[in-house]
């Protein structure tokens, strides 16, 4: 079975050569890598073509104007391959990636692989969002893993089978994907946690808002409750700490004011 690498990009400079460069150190290569550009106005385009020219990869840049539903799917019309594979910019393979999420499909003993990812925290405040932005690998529940598209490879013929990923949604399109292959009984997925990317949420305040509000917007269009509910959750429970780092904080500065008094008298 023949394997296309697939992903979308707009406006990735400060990401897409890592993602590249891990392609490029897999032990196992793709047959093609397609990527979907839809519309960089940075340096993207660019240090894709440099990074081609001098690479062994097969890389296939295509220009298609959309959401990253619209550029998945075009990119699977467009690729040789019956086994698909998807991760994003952003993410960075491990070496054994494809090898591991791509040997049940070319065993035929599944039609799609959900595979993981490693949240990869570089400050504190990252260490507290990536509970509101994904699967904590403490918490991956196989039963009802639903895997993003940073990491999952599926046959063309499952991707027929549940119409490719739904181009009316702009955030959480992935996730819907992911539900209807799992819901369609003739469709076998698995997990491979092993197959892994990694994959570093957002670094400060404003992205992390960002980033929130996208996903909200995406799930509530979706009708996706479960993630919905996860971030109410989460954030009740930190809200909760804050509220009692605070009583705590008060109940401290409270302590100090007879202590003062005595100072100065």
């Amino acid at each position: 079975m023949k394997i296309s690498f697939i992903t979308t990009v707009r406006n990735e400079e400060p990401t897409i050569l890592r993602l590249l460069q891990s392609i490029k150190a897999q032990f196992k290569q793709p047959h093609e890598v397609i990527i979907v550009d839809a519309g960089s106005t940075d340096r993207t385009v660019q240090l894709i073509k440099d990074f081609h020219k001098q690479s062994k990869l097969k890389i296939r840049l295509f220009h298609k104007r959309g959401n990253r539903a619209i550029g998945r799917n075009f990119a699977v019309t467009q690729a040789i391959g019956q086994g698909i594979v998807v991760s994003d910019a952003g993410c960075v393979l491990d070496k054994n990636w494809l090898k591991r999420i791509t040997t049940p499909l070319i065993n035929q003993t599944a039609d799609v692989v959900a595979g993981f990812y490693h949240i990869k925290t570089s400050n504190l405040f990252s260490q507290c969002a990536a509970p509101f932005l994904g699967t904590m690998s403490a918490n991956l529940n196989q039963n009802n893993f639903l895997p993003s598209s940073r990491s999952i490879a599926f046959t063309k013929k499952a991707w027929q089978k549940v119409a490719g990923y739904p181009e009316n949604l702009d955030f959480a399109e992935d996730l819907i994907f992911a539900q209807r292959l799992k819901d369609d009984s003739t469709i076998n997925m698995i997990v491979v946690k092993n197959a892994i990317v990694e994959w570093t949420p957002p670094p400060n305040l404003s992205s992390f808002f960002t980033a929130i509000k996208y996903y909200t917007l995406g799930n509530v269009e979706a009708g996706y409750r479960r993630h919905l509910i996860k971030n109410y959750l989460v954030a009740i429970r930190y809200l909760l700490f804050a509220i009692l780092l605070l009583t705590l904080s008060l109940i401290f500065a409270a302590s100090l004011i007879p202590a003062y008094f005595i100072y100065i008298s």
